[in-house]
């Protein structure tokens, strides 16, 4: 089996926008909103990034795509 990789090396070379679309990947298509307008709330400032980053590495971990440090 092979060893799952961690998250900084799986999201080495994501945008912060790459991260929510994947994120939210199954309701993207339905979703009628803009994406750039998801990614703007998310920055506003920098608990709403660590906030993200925190859900999304759990999202990750959760679906066997990283493994867990």
């Amino acid at each position: 089996m092979t060893e799952l990789p961690t998250y900084e090396e799986y999201t080495k070379n994501w945008t912060l926008k790459d991260k929510v679309k994947f994120y939210y990947e199954v309701d993207i298509d339905n979703f009628a909103g803009d994406l750039n307008e998801l990614v703007k709330d998310i920055t506003i400032d920098i608990s709403s990034i660590r906030e993200f980053e925190k859900e999304f590495r759990g999202y990750l971990i959760e679906r066997e795509y990283i493994r867990d440090e």
